[in-house]
């Protein structure tokens, strides 16, 4: 909603004009096999005050394996309940089960409603690969409709 000319502005319009950050960082290594586990530490949760909120997030998952494996191994965002479509994956080379990545995604998602989100990583891994959860992490910029 645009600010006219003249008008009052009220308080919380003006709180709603500062974007607002937020981050978190897995805690602890994953072993696979894993099926869309969250992942450890890699959640955060706020309240917007307007309805169609944005969010911006920016997510890296650090995929090792501990064995020969030829099934990837992925990780996505999960917002109120819902994973979104786009994944971050990961897959082995020829070689000796030894490839390490830290793959990333971004995503721009739409809070229809007001009130509290929970945005949270959640991640799938084959046996012989785990997810290192203290280079897995999330960060994300909430704008607000004034």
């Amino acid at each position: 909603m645009p600010i006219y000319s003249g008008q009052k502005v009220t308080a919380g319009q003006l709180n709603r004009m500062q974007p607002r950050t937020f981050d978190a960082v897995g805690t602890t290594t994953q072993a696979g096999p894993l099926t869309d586990a969250d992942v450890t530490g890699a959640t955060i949760t706020f309240t917007t005050t307007t309805a169609n909120a944005v969010a911006v997030v920016d997510v890296v998952f650090d995929f090792d394996f501990t064995a020969a494996t030829t099934t990837i191994g992925s990780g996505r965002l999960n917002v109120d309940g819902v994973g979104e479509a786009r994944y971050a994956v990961f897959g082995q080379g020829p070689g000796n089960g030894s490839d390490r990545s830290t793959v990333g995604q971004s995503y721009r998602v739409t809070l229809a409603a007001a009130g509290t989100h929970t945005l949270k990583l959640t991640a799938s891994a084959p046996t012989g690969m785990s997810l290192q959860g203290v280079y897995t992490s999330l960060v994300a910029t909430v704008y607000e409709v004034v």
